[in-house]
């Protein structure tokens, strides 16, 4: 019985190489994401901390130069903020369309695997055929040699 060769076999070996250099920088998108996420909860957390240190006791005296410098180095964080809110959204976008990659790459190679599937299917079906064929035919043989035998 001859075995089942699969011909797309160095296809689907491409497929499944491609899908998993995907999943790869997938999971670098994801990563820088979550980095620059934490990178914001940073820049919010120092921006609430200056704004907190900008506040003025009474019991203090107001010293407008620092309170200037203050101001100015919140403005830097706001614009700071801004960037990496804007870096964010790029990143989230990248990610989402290498998703997006991944999963139409997950699918071609789930299509080929389900046509190997077929396909050594219909060979294990045709195989079959083929070995019934002879014994079917090996029978007929023994029956036709055991009628010989009765008539003489």
């Amino acid at each position: 019985m001859k075995a089942f060769k699969f011909r797309l076999q160095p296809v689907l070996d491409l497929k499944e190489q491609e899908k998993e250099t995907l999943q790869q920088r997938y999971q670098r998108a994801r990563e820088n994401c979550r980095k620059r996420r934490e990178d914001l909860l940073k820049l919010e957390d120092l921006k609430r901390s200056c704004l907190e240190g900008a506040e003025v006791d009474g019991e203090k005296e107001i010293k407008p130069r620092e309170l200037e410098m203050q101001w100015s180095f919140i403005e830097l964080l706001n614009l700071e903020i801004e960037k990496v809110i804007e870096d964010i959204k790029r990143l989230e976008e990248i990610a989402r369309r290498r998703y997006l990659e991944l999963v139409e790459k997950l699918r071609e190679e789930k299509s080929l695997e389900k046509l190997k599937t077929r396909l050594s299917r219909d060979h294990m079906i045709e195989q079959e055929r083929a070995q019934q064929k002879i014994i079917d035919e090996v029978g007929q043989q023994l029956f036709h040699l055991r009628q010989e035998e009765g008539v003489r």
